[in-house]
């Protein structure tokens, strides 16, 4: 990372002429043709997989999409939509995947994070270039949504003990974001009162991803400490932040339904937040309908759409040891308030 005296990422749109160039320029680094060009790199990638891996990845994906079509079937409609050659290739699939994760240690998660990593490796820089063109801020209505949530998580970086027999603990200044892509928030939380780079920590799969928010933000630095922000390529489930508590909040923008595991993901989180006064923060400025939508569209790389008022609750109420209570809950897919604010917990 280059030493840089810029602390906050710009939100100034390209100029008209600066703006067409950089999608001119964009559109030949994917042969013509973003859509075209971000499968066609997402297809090589996957070639170039170790054969077992790339026989696992193929295997994953077929019987995901083969599950997610009979899951909503009775056995009845199964039974008459669905030919028995196509359910015994299934089941031979699932044969074929159980040997090789068994010879090769492999599980679930790998598989799921075989198709993320390789994904938005292959879109990363179309991404961010056209975040770039717009200035890094969504359309005012979803923009309004997300700087709502880096508030939130902001705030909670200036909570301190007051009073006596204060029961909040006082804040730690650090804020995770899970999923940052690339950095796409930072400039919502810059916005939003985050002062210092050192406050700051992104954590993606993608190494491009993770590239491309070096490349922007990642040179901002601390004169008194010399540090800056910090992003991470790596799992989240797997990497060690150095211990519990180590956060005011942990915010999930755009990004908790590409993790598959979203209890595990939540259970993380309340270890890495502060036991008092720490938030974990879910939000898609698009909502929950839009993710069921992407679910449906892709069960590969979405498993399941995000948790309701209700489902959160129940897992609440099955993880005291969490210490988090639902302070805000989220809208209901498809209703009005969904409408108007997206979706946040």
């Amino acid at each position: 990372k280059a030493s840089s005296s810029s602390s906050s990422p710009s939100t100034k749109k390209m100029n008209p002429r600066d703006a067409k160039r950089a999608k001119q320029e964009l559109a030949e680094r994917y042969g013509g043709d973003i859509g075209k060009g971000t499968q066609e790199r997402i297809r090589t990638s996957l070639e170039n997989l170790e054969p077992h891996l790339r026989e696992a990845a193929e295997l994953h994906k077929a019987i995901t999409q083969f599950d997610a079509l009979v899951a909503p079937m009775t056995a009845a409609d199964r039974n008459r939509l669905i030919p028995a050659a196509q359910s015994q290739i299934a089941e031979n699939d699932r044969e074929k995947l159980k040997a090789i994760v068994e010879e090769r240690g492999l599980s679930d998660l790998d598989l799921h994070n075989v198709f993320q990593r390789i994904t938005w490796d292959a879109a990363a820089d179309a991404k961010a270039t056209q975040a770039d063109i717009v200035g890094n801020t969504m359309k005012s209505d979803l923009q309004e949504r997300i700087t709502k949530a880096c508030t939130i998580a902001v705030e909670s970086t200036e909570c301190a003990e007051e009073g006596e027999g204060a029961s909040v603990t006082a804040a730690v200044g650090k804020v995770l974001d899970v999923g940052c892509g690339h950095g796409a928030i930072v400039r919502s939380l810059v916005d939003a009162g985050l002062s210092e780079p050192d406050m700051y920590v992104g954590i993606d799969l993608s190494g491009e991803m993770v590239r491309a928010a070096v490349d922007r933000y990642g040179s901002a630095r601390n004169g008194r400490t010399g540090k800056g922000r910090e992003f991470v390529a790596g799992d989240f489930y797997a990497y060690d932040f150095g211990g519990d508590g180590g956060f005011d909040s942990v915010i999930f923008c755009s990004a908790l339904h590409d993790l598959p595991d979203m209890e595990g993901a939540i259970s993380k989180s309340s270890s890495l937040v502060r036991s008092e006064g720490g938030k974990v923060i879910v939000v898609h400025a698009q909502g929950a309908q839009h993710v069921l939508g992407q679910n449906q569209a892709n069960p590969v790389m979405v498993k399941r759409g995000l948790p309701t008022t209700k489902e959160w609750g129940e897992m609440l109420d099955d993880h005291p040891e969490w210490g988090l209570t639902l302070e805000y809950e989220p809208a209901d897919p498809r209703s009005d308030r969904e409408e108007k604010e997206g979706y946040l917990a």
